[in-house]
């Protein structure tokens, strides 16, 4: 009896000792969260960091805060510099942040943002490299010793060709200011070309969440990372991805293009080569890919050599040479012959056979398109310093001519998601997308309708008062629903929703919200600084899906979610 009354004493202390660590533990945890190093939350962008991972702060400045002080115009400005920064376009970014220090000499993401344009910028005037200087000089006095300062230091030097320095000291900067995107993105650079491909791809994917996906070097290093090391599934997968956030990143489509020649599309290479030309005709990266096309290998061990475009028409060359030579007055035979030629980029031979033709039969199919054809596909030159040679200026003018609005609807345009940016007219939204597609409805508001089996797709573009591009309604209806689907999302909800999440990312669920009189809605919501979308369902009507795009300043303030179902009901 007293052995066991002293077994459950000894039992009853070991219970307690147990509780009370726990509960010192959880204790020691709480003080932690509260009181220890200050974190940052990320959410699930697709190509980042997995949802719910945290990033320390650090001493990162909060930039935000900062613009949140100046007025609202200033901050327009702010934005606007760092899309245009984002886009190439250095020397208009670098004006509109050196007018902002003008009236905000103190203004530190106007400072670090005219810094990094002027380090983007590669080639500086003397007047420029005394201003950069400047500047670094005044911010790491105001910030010393800080990640931001330790970043701009690492660039420096870098500029000056230490680069073994600049990754020791980017790494240093990242580390103390770890929440700061810019000193991500140059760590993972500077990583990259070290060759330490899985702890840049870390980095890369950092800067997508920390940024929320609205930093497109980050989508082009990550890309190119996994270009450089061989793995071209995941390549293709992230540029796919980024082209339908990013449509015009000329360094997204060249490795796109890189893409199809590695699998032999040299044809549908050809064609985004020349497009980067045509809105970017001295991008000599694209001017080198055109002059070599067919002659890549993919990177990486292991990979086979593809078949250029002249092994691949030689056969047909074979084939018809003697017979045109035998029966030189059969057309189409001469026109087959002339498209072997362009396969086998010998373009004059090719013009020879397409205006041979056109002399005999000036009415022939095509032909003028087909002479115009074997004008434009020459090999751009790429060791002239004195831009374009005039055929090739020739040849963009040509396409430029030849490039009518799309009349077609690609992924990326499905669901209303136009590529016109906007504020922007008719006429500019019109020579993007045919204008024969659509019907006037209304005063400043136009509709197009297609049918994609089983979905009738019935998209209304909205101008304001001014014909400023504002607002995209989307109805999709499925011709094959017929049940209620009570107590689970329909098919056509569910794949829409899927859908959309490829184009803009992944969405916030709002669940089934009673609205009233009845009417429960089923939503997910994407907001960006400057967009808002919505994709909705009504419970118990399992046929039909609604969408909205809104610039979000034409939207009130204060919404709520049963609020948007005016929009979602208007067309």
């Amino acid at each position: 009896m007293a052995y066991s009354s002293s077994a459950a004493r000894r039992a009853a202390y070991l219970f307690l000792t147990l509780c009370c660590g726990a509960l010192l533990t959880f204790a020691g945890f709480r003080i932690y969260d509260v009181y220890g190093p200050s974190k940052i939350s990320v959410g699930g962008i697709p190509y980042g960091l997995p949802a719910g991972s945290t990033v320390a702060r650090g001493d990162t400045p909060d930039l935000t805060a900062d613009v949140a002080k100046v007025p609202v115009q200033v901050q327009t400005e702010l934005r606007r510099a760092t899309e245009l920064a984002r886009s190439g376009s250095y020397q208009a970014a670098y004006d509109i942040y050196d007018g902002v220090i003008v009236l905000y000499p103190d203004l530190l993401p106007a400072l670090l943002g005219q810094i990094n344009t002027l380090f983007e910028m590669g080639a500086l005037t003397e007047n420029q490299q005394d201003r950069l200087s400047l500047l670094i000089g005044k911010l790491q006095a105001r910030l010393p010793g800080s990640g931001v300062a330790t970043y701009v230091e690492s660039r420096k030097i870098y500029q000056s060709g230490n680069a073994s320095a600049a990754l020791e000291l980017a790494r240093v900067a990242s580390e103390r200011a770890p929440a700061l995107y810019q000193t991500r993105l140059w760590y993972g650079k500077l990583l990259m070309d070290n060759g330490r491909f899985l702890q840049a791809a870390n980095e890369f994917k950092t800067v997508v969440s920390l940024s929320g996906g609205d930093v497109p070097a980050a989508y082009e290093n990550l890309a190119e990372l996994y270009h450089r090391s061989g793995q071209l599934d995941s390549c293709a997968a992230v540029v796919e991805y980024a082209l339908s956030q990013y449509p015009v990143n000329v360094k997204l489509l060249l490795l796109q293009g890189y893409m199809d020649e590695y699998q032999g599309h040299f044809d549908a290479a050809e064609k985004i080569y020349q497009r980067i030309l045509a809105f970017m005709p001295d991008y000599a990266p694209a001017r080198e890919a055109v002059s070599t096309l067919g002659e890549k290998s993919p990177p990486g061990p292991g990979n086979g050599v593809v078949l250029s475009p002249q092994d691949r028409a030689q056969t047909a060359l074979d084939i018809l040479e003697p017979m045109v030579d035998k029966y030189p007055e059969n057309l189409p035979l001469k026109e087959a012959l002339g498209r072997a030629y362009l396969k086998g980029r010998q373009f004059d031979l090719a013009r020879k056979q397409f205006q041979d033709i056109q002399k005999v039969d000036p009415e022939y199919p095509d032909i003028q398109q087909r002479i115009q054809e074997s004008n434009i596909t020459r090999p751009a030159p790429i060791n002239k310093n004195d831009g374009l040679t005039a055929n090739l200026n020739r040849a963009v003018d040509s396409l430029r001519e030849t490039m009518a609005p799309s009349a077609v609807h690609d992924f990326s345009t499905m669901l209303g998601h136009y590529v016109v940016r906007y504020g922007a007219t008719p006429k500019e939204f019109f020579k993007k997308y045919s204008i024969g597609n659509f019907r006037p409805v209304a005063k400043n508001v136009w509709q197009e309708s297609f049918f994609v089996a089983p979905y009738m797709h019935t998209y209304t573009v909205v101008f304001d008062s001014l014909n400023h591009f504002r607002e995209v309604h989307v109805v999709v209806y499925d011709s094959s629903s017929s049940s209620n689907h009570f107590g689970i999302a329909p098919e056509i909800y569910t794949r829409l929703l899927k859908q959309n999440s490829r184009i803009s990312g992944i969405g916030n669920s709002t669940g089934e919200t009673d609205c009233g009189d009845g009417l429960i809605i089923d939503a997910a919501v994407w907001e960006t600084q400057d967009n808002f979308e919505m994709l909705a369902r009504v419970v118990g009507k399992p046929a039909e899906v609604r969408m909205v795009r809104f610039d979000k300043s034409a939207l009130p303030p204060g919404l709520k979610l049963c609020d948007y179902t005016k929009y979602l009901n208007e067309f």
